[in-house]
């Protein structure tokens, strides 16, 4: 993995991101973090200043600022892990972290909110922490002025305050509260659909990919299921709401099922999803939140679905999906397959052949391609 110096206003960190790359070319930080260090650096916090930080997606603000009492409220299992890694790293106290399933209590004398980039997340959250800035704490937002618009600045206004933005500081801004507080209820951050042709009603909940329909990589992979040998042990990979295991639980009911995704939320929505959608027989189903198949010790998969995602955060590139492709080979038994669905412009047939030694098509339409690569070599151990 390749670090990077990091030097903030709180002292030099060597910090880096997820999914590890040997080559990496982004940071592990952006302006906008700089700006906000740079922002409390001139505003005494307190020595025991509770700090409550929200969406650190490697960990540069949680351990600029380890000295302080530190929660990280997030919904990234690698932001989890990096957070920690990167404290470890540079000798570092961890944060507190508590996942987006869970809703911070208590009390905080500062909020330091780094926007994402799902929208249903950002309601969601701007309506959970409302009730801490009543309480007293002091909100700051921090993005990159190019991701700050009237939508943004809406959802501010509609869940929690106006917000003013600051003037912009190598590309980035800050945003405070410039009004009162939202004292209304918080609303159910899940959204269900019903999709009659697959006979399932499914709750997603915010920051769940395609929450409110079913996507077209998804459905083209769901028709290609008829294709493949029955399993017996399965990995949903990238899972989201889960529909990819639940329908192919469906069609192979004595297979075991195993789903992972990055999202706490997403890997919520999936349980309860399995739970709703398959008989109490099928529902012996394992969930983990994790950075692809991180840290993942049990049984080898004879099958691994998988529609992965190609940006991080508002970062686009096929740097997760290559993660998730050697994750997949580690864990395959012999002769097992991976079948991935992707966009047909990102050449993923190019990099399973490579880690593989094959891949064939075999389903497609005008955008969307699904491709198998069987695992031919014996397994390590």
């Amino acid at each position: 993995m390749e670090t990077r110096l990091f030097n903030s206003p709180y002292g030099e960190l060597t910090l880096f991101r997820r999914p590890f790359r040997p080559r990496e070319t982004l940071q592990a930080w952006d302006a906008a973090d700089d700006y906000l260090l740079h922002y409390l650096s001139e505003h005494d916090l307190g020595a025991n200043a509770r700090v409550l930080i929200v969406n650190d997606s490697f960990g540069s603000l949680t351990t600029a600022l380890a000295d302080y009492a530190c929660t990280l409220w997030a919904d990234s299992a690698i932001s989890q892990l990096c957070s920690a890694e990167n404290a470890a790293r540079n000798d570092k106290r961890p944060p507190q972290f508590i996942p987006a399933t869970q809703v911070p209590e208590g009390n905080f004398d500062v909020i330091l909110y780094r926007l994402p980039k799902s929208r249903s997340l950002l309601n969601y959250q701007l309506q959970s922490l409302a009730p801490l800035c009543q309480a007293g704490a002091v909100f700051i937002g921090a993005a990159m002025a190019r991701h700050i618009d009237q939508h943004i600045v809406a959802a501010f206004a509609k869940n929690i305050a106006t917000v003013k933005p600051s003037l912009a500081r190598k590309k980035a801004r800050l945003m405070h509260l410039d009004g009162e507080i939202f004292s209304g209820s918080a609303q159910s951050d899940t959204k269900t659909i019903t999709l009659a042709d697959h006979e399932m009603v499914l709750a997603n909940r915010a920051n769940v990919f395609s929450r409110d329909k079913l996507d077209q990589g998804s459905r083209i992979l769901l028709d290609s299921l008829a294709k493949l040998d029955a399993p017996q042990h399965v990995a949903d990979l990238g899972c989201g709401n889960g529909i990819i295991g639940i329908s192919a639980a469906k069609r192979w009911p004595s297979a075991q099922f195993h789903y992972f995704d990055d999202s706490f939320l997403a890997i919520n929505s999936a349980q309860r999803n399995v739970s709703h959608n398959l008989s109490e027989a099928l529902q012996a189903a394992r969930f983990t939140a994790s950075d692809c198949l991180f840290d993942y010790k049990g049984e080898r998969f004879d099958l691994i679905l998988c529609n992965p995602p190609f940006h991080q955060d508002h970062h686009v590139g096929d740097h997760i999906a290559r993660q998730m492709f050697r994750d997949s080979f580690e864990h395959l038994v012999t002769d097992g397959v991976l079948c991935v669905v992707g966009n047909r412009h990102l050449g993923y047939h190019i990099l399973l052949k490579k880690l593989f030694g094959n891949c064939e098509t075999i389903n497609s339409d005008s955008k969307f391609v699904v491709l198998l690569a069987r695992k031919t070599t014996p397994s390590n151990g």
